[in-house]
This record gives C-alpha cells, structure tokens and sequence, in this order.
C-alpha cells in the first residue's frame, strides 16, 4: 500500500509541477521524494529493528523535513509519508509498556504533524484541522491496539502462574511418592537387617531406583519451570495407564499386599487422562505408605461405559472423615486435575477400616 501510494504521489507531483522548471522546484520534487521513501521504509521496517528507533527516526526526519522547507523551495507534505507517519504512530503507542511513554509518543507525534501543516503548507486552518483529526485517530488506533495489548500480555502472565503452580504440585507428586518409598524401604531394611541380612540388597537397590527416578522427574520439572524459553520439551513427567504396572511393583514388588485390575485397553485416550490415572494411582498408593503401610491395597483401572474408572482401596486404616480444609497438596491437586478433564473423585472412609478413592474420566473426546 505504501508504494501505491509512493506511486500516486509520484503521479500527483508531476501533474502539479509549473511549466517552466525551476532548480528549486526539481529539489523540492525530490526532498519530497526522499522524506516520503525514508517514512515508508521505516514503516515497513519497524518490526525488524527495535520501535523506539524506527518511530523517533521518523518523526525526526519528517520534522527535519518541515524546517528545511522554511529556507525556501518547494518541499511539500506527500501522501505515502502522511499515511507513513499513521502507521509509525499507531505501532509507538501501541508498543509502549509505560502510559508515559506512550504520552511521548503522541505528543511528538502532534509537534511532527502540526510542523508540517504549518511550515509547508503555510498554516491553512482546514490542513491545520485535518492535520488534528487524523492525529486523533492516530492515537486513538495506538491506545485501543496498547490496551489490547496489555491485555493478551496479562492473560498470559496469568495461564504462565497457573502452569507454573500446577508444575509445583506436579513435582509435589513426584518427590512425595519417592521419598515415602525411601522412607518406607529404609524403614524396611532395618527390620530386615535383623532378621534377614540377605534381603538388604534388595531393599536398597529399590531405594536406588525410587532416588534416581525421584531426581530425574525434579530436574525435568524444574527445567521446565526455569526455561521458559524452549517450548519443545514437555512440562510433566509423560507416565500413562502402561506404567501403572510398574508403578505397582515399586511399591510392593513382591505384590504380597497389593492386587492389580488393568483392563488391556489399546484404545488412545484422551490428552491428559493417562496422566491423571497414573498420578491419582501414585498419590493414593502414596498415602497408603503413609497411614496404613501394613494394609492390603487393591487398584482397579477399568473402561465402563465411555469412562475410565479408577477404584482404589487398602484396608488397616483408622475410619475418618474428610474434611476439605484438611485435603493435603496431594489430594487437592488430582481433584482440580480430575474436575479440570470433567471427571469425578471421591475420596474418603469406607467402612471401619478402609479408605477408598474413586476417580471417573470421560473417555468420549477419542471415540
């Protein structure tokens, strides 16, 4: 559009020119020329190079421009540089982060505009006019485009906090269940160690396993947390429904405490459903560890009806109820995953002596 209108320009001047030519009309014609070709390389330009340069540069050329042609000769106002200047101002005002700046902006973008009504079009009240409204608009175009602006930017922020608290009860996740598997080996190869030496190797290769994987997940969230830069790695730990079996084996390896009922299910699920059966597996098994370690455990992972139910229960507890101030990190978080892929939990005493979460997850988003 700019070179049409350098085009136009070009087409305007040549009409306009007196018959007889004289020296200063031809410099005229062509400062004219240049200060039109200059606005409208930097307007195209002004995403390659940082907006300050590109408006200030502008803005100084063109006033530049305005006091030369008070010495003498014919330089005059052109259309490409006017529509030039528009776009230059819209894209300052717009791109600044502080109203100061952006009040800089305009008011220089006024002193170049009226200096140029006035000094080369010898200060006609309707140019003059003219010169004013197209300056409203100007402005009001960088206002309205900042505010929008400034609005995407906090909408961001805001999605970037939300993504970082979840990446917090992510790592949660993590470094809770190993370092209470830790805890629960050590405790065992203590007992072990007087009663059967020979299992202690066992029980600290397990330790080995749960502090190796426990350092890797943290290093991949916190990676994640402090990088913000690369997009391409992925913000969680990938686990799914396949790791659930694995998952089950750190916990008890010889499953004399623990049964198993994974529905072989080779269908794709969802974004986000595999993970949040494993994590809802883990944080369970997880308090298990912690309030009835000596219990029996039993962990369902069916499809019934379009939905993937998770049934986990473990005897040897003490019946309490739960109350929602009282929901740890761990709990609250699988809620919020759950409730967030429009699925349902429940967790709380069943019975006198057993604790029961229940989790459905729609299934329907793949079929």
């Amino acid at each position: 559009m700019l070179a049409l209108l350098l085009m136009v320009d070009f087409e305007l001047g040549v009409r306009f020119l007196p018959a007889e030519l004289a020296a200063t009309d031809i410099a005229g014609a062509l400062a004219t020329a240049l200060v039109a070709t200059v606005a409208a390389v930097l307007a195209l330009a002004r995403r390659r190079m940082p907006a300050r340069v590109a408006v200030a540069t502008a803005f100084a050329v063109s006033l530049l421009a305005s006091v030369v042609s008070v010495s003498g000769g014919s330089l005059t106002l052109s259309v490409t540089e006017t529509a030039a200047l528009l776009v230059l101002t819209v894209f300052g005002v717009r791109g600044e982060s502080s109203a100061r700046g952006a009040v800089l902006v305009g008011a220089a973008a006024l002193v170049v505009s009226l200096a140029a009504v006035l000094l080369r079009l010898d200060g006609d009240a309707t140019a003059v006019l003219l010169a004013l409204l197209v300056w409203g608009c100007m402005i009001a175009g960088g206002v309205a485009g900042r505010h929008v602006r400034m609005r995407r930017e906090h909408e961001a922020e805001t999605h970037r906090r939300s993504e970082r608290m979840e990446l917090a009860r992510e790592l949660h996740d993590v470094v809770a269940h190993q370092v209470s598997g830790i805890v629960v080996q050590a405790q065992a190869a203590i007992a072990v160690d007087r009663t059967d030496p020979e299992q202690l190797a066992e029980a600290f290769s397990a330790i080995e396993s749960a502090g190796t994987e426990a350092l890797s997940g943290m290093r991949r969230m916190v990676g994640a947390i402090r990088d913000e830069s690369d997009r391409d790695d992925p913000l969680i730990v990938p686990y799914g429904l396949a790791d659930v079996p694995a998952l089950i084996d750190r916990f008890d390896p010889e499953r004399k405490h623990t049964t198993l009922d994974l529905q072989d299910n080779r269908s794709p699920v969802p974004p986000g459903v595999g993970e949040t059966a494993y994590r809802v597996v883990r944080e369970a098994l997880t308090n298990v560890r912690r309030h009835a370690p000596e219990g029996t455990t039993r962990v369902s992972v069916r499809e019934v009806d379009g939905e993937l139910a998770l049934d986990i229960s473990n005897d040897g507890v003490r019946a309490r109820p739960v109350e929602p101030d009282s929901k740890g990190f761990g709990l609250m978080g699988m809620a919020e995953r759950v409730t967030t892929l429009g699925g349902t939990m429940r967790a709380g005493a069943h019975g006198s002596d057993c604790w029961r979460v229940q989790v459905t997850l729609p299934l329907e988003r793949v079929r």
